[in-house]
């Protein structure tokens, strides 16, 4: 099979590009300079240099593909660049194949789309995206809308807490060293985590079978309080346990959807995934957290 990925050197992205060449597939993956074509080649992929804005660059090679992941996302900037990047690099990509009614489209989002639930959370639960969770479902409708035209649909892949390597779980970590990390509120709230290699295994499972217009949650078995989920990290870190902040201050200091975000409950469920056949390595955060943090004590002794 041929995937190609937009976003592929980035957090969740490499780690897509590594499951799906590791299983033998051709991974085509989408570099805006050398640096980020070096990082997708280290883990498999063949670079495609190219802007996801710019459909010129990555047309010829995009249409080959049986595959197409949509993860292509600033790693900095503010809200209006990374709407532009997610939401009109989705349309362009969707534009780019949608006369491939045959390929399968899969849109990474993000479980933050759903509104704070008592229950559980599952694929068909309401829907409060706000902030950057409501550019991710922008981003699904967009690729939506462009595909109907075509009589296609895409498959959307809404991750829960990715951590690994990179991204907010390192900045996390480090927070905690420094005595600085705060949760909003009681924590009572529930996150629920995913491994990041379990989490690019999903979405090379998704590519090789899941139907078109369906809809996945990736998340591991056991959902976690907020709380909860800081302690247990502080505690392999033998750091102090960590603090709250009130919603007030979080929102004075992020803004009021951010702190929503943070203080909503999403007890998610991975029954539908694992029906696809996916089987998470790292069960729960208590297996996969320990397995992280060893990895970064390894890069720190050299």
């Amino acid at each position: 099979m041929r995937v190609f990925v937009a976003g592929a050197a980035g957090y969740l992205g490499l780690s897509v590009v590594r499951a799906c060449a590791r299983r033998g597939h051709t991974v085509l993956g989408l570099a805006r300079n050398g640096a980020q074509a070096e990082r997708i080649r280290r883990e498999g992929g063949a670079p495609v240099l190219g802007d996801v804005l710019t459909a010129s660059s990555y047309r010829d090679v995009a249409v080959t593909a049986d595959a197409v992941v949509h993860l292509a996302q600033p790693s900095e900037g503010d809200l209006s660049l990374m709407r532009s990047v997610r939401v009109e690099g989705g349309r362009t990509l969707a534009e780019t194949v949608r006369d491939r009614p045959r390929v399968r489209f899969v849109v990474g989002s993000g479980y933050w789309v759903y509104a704070s639930h008592p229950g559980i959370v599952d694929e068909e639960s309401p829907l409060e995206p706000r902030s950057i969770s409501q550019i991710n479902f922008d981003t699904e409708r967009a690729v939506a809308e462009t595909l109907q035209s075509a009589g296609a649909a895409p498959i959307v892949v809404r991750p829960g807490m990715v951590y690994g390597r990179g991204s907010w779980f390192q900045s996390m970590v480090t927070e905690l060293q420094k005595g600085e990390y705060r949760y909003v509120g009681d924590g009572s709230n529930y996150l629920s985590p995913v491994h990041l290699d379990d989490a690019g295994e999903a979405f090379a499972d998704i590519c090789e079978r899941a139907p078109v217009g369906t809809t996945y949650l990736v998340v591991d078995d056991l959902p976690a309080r907020t709380s909860e989920f800081a302690a247990f990290v502080a505690d392999r870190l033998a750091t102090e346990p960590p603090r709250s902040i009130s919603f007030d201050a979080a929102a004075e200091a992020w803004g009021k959807d951010l702190a929503l975000l943070n203080v909503a409950s999403r007890r998610a469920t991975n029954a539908r995934l694992r029906r696809l056949g996916w089987v998470a390595r790292w069960k729960s955060y208590r297996d996969g957290v320990p397995a992280v943090l060893r990895g970064f004590a390894g890069d720190s002794t050299g």
